[in-house]
């Protein structure tokens, strides 16, 4: 599996490197020292050989070497020949070659060697030492495989070709106690078509898509001598990141076979994101996508699965670190107008006695909390020195809805618990408050679940007498609605009658 992720890791990393190299100074040796430092601050073992002139530094062999964790051997990556030259205008060009390869190497388990495409690139900084601006754009970024060794065998039909079409971006560098990065790139296009075959098996794998109107923009203060090894030590040295990616419509194919079991599919979006944020108090990550429309097939399944959904989105926001202070947590799930297509519904509702409305989910619910342990540290999660990780304070349910098959639940409520009284509810901390329900359509739900044969009408008579227990009718036709409250003495109160 480390060969499968080194392949994809080690793609991304070369293809950014054109965008996230706002590392310079305003002379081309303090350029290369700069770069210099900043790799060495990253962990790798530099080896170059710079020749140095009055306005030029010119590295012909740059290679850099990581050692992986847990003695998983050694990463090394030849960028072979970089330039840096004054512009005689207190600015400096880096200059890479049109076409070049790039070698990665993993001991002797896993080699690629990658072509670099970077035809026409433009890379300027300007600014002052300590405080750098890095402007760069290009017609055509794209990256290759040319060869790929996996396990000592040469993996004869591994394809890769990335491409980014006019690419054009701008970077800022800040020293201080932390590097300070900021940077945004835009490309027109992006395209990607990956192939690959197991070694020494008969499975395959392919993909191939394109995101049009790509923008990525991130904020990052980095320590030196960072180790992302050691991601607890960092983030106590003052590491943080958060960034944005942002696309508009695009599509993949893609196509399976292991061992005779095929399966392929396409999809297709309007829009699409993803967030990411981390430092000492928090972690937060997230994505979003707009008119999404998936097919798939299977040599297991006789007909076509068609998706579609108006709207995905998803939202996870907890603390990153020990605290004695609750911190704030966030989890959202939503998934708008999603439909299958009939043969799928046949399945469930042959009778076609259920309404094939699309089906509606969302989550939202808002908290407090902290860890104990530093989640961070392996060595701290590992040894058992608690009873357990961390608290919950409060829990708020800004959104519940449910919505399928003609049945509608919604809701919203709060709680807050006390984590000095775990007796009363048998070890959980002892909440305090209320929820609201309502749910439209739930009998019709059971009568046709009743009528198509999947619910006994016993069974459909003793849900009918629990939801009795615990809620009112409300307004409309087929509308019950239920209050639910928790005191911290243990009772429970539905609709203002005592339960427990």
């Amino acid at each position: 599996m480390t060969n499968w992720k080194t392949i994809g890791g080690s793609a991304a990393f070369i293809t950014l490197m054109g965008s996230t190299a706002s590392i310079a100074d305003i002379t081309s040796q303090e350029v290369w020292n700069d770069w210099y430092q900043y790799m060495s601050g990253f962990g790798y073992e530099v080896t170059a050989t710079p020749d140095v002139t009055a306005d030029s530094v010119v590295v012909n062999s740059l290679m850099l070497a990581m050692p992986l964790p847990n003695d998983g051997g050694m990463v090394k990556v030849d960028f072979g020949k970089i330039s840096f030259k004054d512009n005689g205008d207190g600015t400096v060009a880096v200059i890479l070659p049109d076409q070049k390869p790039i070698a990665i190497s993993v001991d002797n388990n896993f080699s690629v060697t990658l072509n670099y495409d970077t035809t026409g690139m433009s890379m300027v900084v300007s600014g002052s030492a300590g405080d750098l601006t890095y402007t760069y754009s290009a017609p055509k970024v794209a990256v290759s495989i040319a060869d790929l060794v996996i396990d000592g065998e040469k993996i004869e039909d591994a394809k890769l070709d990335l491409v980014l079409s006019n690419l054009a971006g701008q970077s800022t560098s800040k020293m201080g106690a932390l590097r300070n990065i900021m940077q945004s790139i835009a490309s027109d296009m992006v395209t990607y078509d990956f192939a690959v075959t197991q070694p020494g098996g008969s499975s395959t794998f392919a993909i191939k898509g394109s995101m049009a109107d790509f923008k990525m923009s991130s904020d990052s203060s980095i320590p030196m001598d960072m180790d992302f090894a050691k991601m607890s030590d960092a983030l106590d040295n003052g590491f943080a990141g958060s960034g944005i990616l942002s696309w508009g419509a695009g599509g993949y194919e893609f196509s399976s076979d292991d061992n005779g079991a095929t399966v392929s599919g396409s999809s297709s979006s309007d829009t699409g994101s993803l967030k990411f944020a981390m430092d000492r108090e928090m972690l937060n990550y997230g994505g979003t996508a707009t008119g999404t429309k998936s097919s798939f097939t299977s040599s297991d399944f006789p007909f076509p699965i068609d998706i579609t959904m108006a709207e995905a989105a998803f939202n996870l926001l907890m603390p990153a670190g020990p605290s004695d202070d609750p911190k704030d947590l966030n989890l959202t799930v939503k998934l708008v107008d999603f439909n299958v297509n009939d043969m799928i519904w046949s399945m469930a509702d042959p009778m076609g006695k259920l309404p094939h409305d699309p089906a509606t989910i969302i989550l939202d619910v808002d908290g407090k909390a902290n860890w104990f342990v530093d989640i961070m540290n392996p060595e701290d999660m590992q040894s058992g020195n608690f009873d357990v990780p961390g608290a919950l304070h409060e829990l708020a349910l800004n959104a519940l809805e449910l919505k399928v098959a003609g049945a509608d639940l919604t809701g919203n409520g709060a709680f807050t618990f006390n984590n000095d009284d775990l007796e009363t509810f048998n070890g959980l901390p002892a909440p305090t408050g209320e929820i609201d329900l309502k749910l439209v359509g739930g009998n019709g739900l059971l009568d046709n679940l009743i009528a198509m044969g999947l619910l006994p009408e016993d069974q459909a008579m003793g849900v009918r007498m629990m939801a009795g227990m615990f809620t009112v009718a409300g307004d409309g036709d087929d509308t019950l609605t239920s209050k639910i409250e928790v005191n911290g003495d243990g009772s429970i109160l539905a609709n203002g009658q005592r339960i427990k």
